[in-house]
C-alpha cells in the first residue's frame, strides 16, 4: 500500500474575513483569518498537484471574486507559485497531474502556468464552470478556462497508485475531495472550501457538520462533508489558516 505525504504550499492569507463566509449562517460578526493552498502530493513517481492555484498583489488585489465577496477582510501574498514550488525541487513545468477538487476562479486562476500537466476534473464540474448560472459569476470564471485542455472523469476513480478521487458536490457543481494513502491512513484533501468548523461545529450547535458559506445545495454540502469524515482519518480542511505553517501531512 502506498503511504505518501501531502506538502502544503500556501499562496496568500485571507485576514479578517467573516466567519459566516466559510460556515453556512454560523459566525455572524466573528472574524477568522484564512488560507489559499496547492498542494503537492509526495509520493508517487509522477508530480501530482491538488488545484492550480491563485494569487494575489502586493496590495492585496486578486483575480476579482475576492474583494467583492470578502470586502471585509484582506488579502496578502505569502509567497509566488514558482517560490513555493522550488522548497520541493520543482518547476510548475515539472508537474505531471493536477486533481482539481473543483474550477472555481481561486483553484483554476493559475492553470496556464502548468504546460505539461494532465488537469483533471469532474466532467459535471467543467459543464458547469463553462457555463455557470447567474448567482455564480463571482466564483466561476469562464474565460480562465479558455485555452486549458481537461481530462474529464466521472464519480469516483483511482489516479494513480495510493491517490484517488471521490465526489463531494454542493459547494460547487461536482467538486470532488482527494484521497491520499499515507502512513496515518487515508487522508482527505476536502473537495468544498472549508475550514476545520465545518467538520467540527461547536458542540451547542449539536450537527456533526456545517456546511460551506459558499455553496449551491446546501443538503449537497452537508452529505459531502458527512462523506469525507465517514472516509478519512485525516481532514484536510482546503482554505484552513492551520496548514499555513505546516510542511507536511501527516
Amino acid at each position: 500500500m502506498a503511504k505518501h505525504v501531502i506538502r502544503p504550499v500556501p499562496l496568500t492569507r485571507n485576514i479578517g474575513v467573516s466567519t459566516y463566509k466559510m460556515t453556512h449562517l454560523v459566525g455572524y460578526g466573528s472574524p477568522h483569518n484564512r488560507g489559499s493552498y496547492v498542494w503537492y502530493i509526495e509520493g508517487p513517481k509522477q508530480k501530482i498537484l491538488v488545484d492550480a492555484g491563485s494569487q494575489v498583489s502586493a496590495g492585496g488585489s486578486g483575480s476579482g471574486a475576492g474583494s467583492i465577496m470578502f470586502p471585509e477582510g484582506r488579502m496578502e501574498p505569502i509567497q509566488t507559485l514558482e517560490q513555493g514550488l522550488a522548497k520541493f525541487g520543482l518547476k510548475p513545468e515539472d508537474i505531471d497531474i493536477i486533481i482539481f477538487t473543483h474550477l472555481h476562479e481561486d483553484h483554476v486562476q493559475l492553470a496556464h502556468k502548468y504546460p505539461r500537466a494532465r488537469l483533471i476534473v469532474q466532467k459535471a464540474e467543467l459543464d458547469f464552470a463553462r457555463n455557470p448560472h447567474p448567482i455564480q459569476q463571482f466564483t466561476y470564471k469562464p474565460e480562465m478556462l479558455e485555452g486549458l485542455e481537461f481530462e474529464t472523469i466521472e464519480g469516483d476513480k483511482q489516479i494513480v497508485e495510493g491517490v484517488s478521487v471521490m465526489v463531494t458536490p454542493g459547494h460547487s457543481a461536482c467538486g470532488e475531495s482527494i484521497v491520499v494513502d499515507t502512513v496515518k491512513g487515508k487522508a482527505v484533501i476536502a473537495g468544498l472550501c472549508s475550514v476545520r468548523t465545518n467538520f467540527e461545529p461547536p458542540a451547542e450547535l449539536k450537527v456533526p457538520v456545517i456546511p460551506c458559506g459558499i455553496l449551491i445545495d446546501p443538503i449537497k454540502c452537508y452529505d459531502s462533508l458527512l462523506k469525507i469524515k465517514k472516509v478519512a482519518d485525516i481532514i484536510v480542511p482546503l482554505h484552513d489558516a492551520e496548514n499555513l505553517e505546516v510542511d507536511r501531512i501527516p
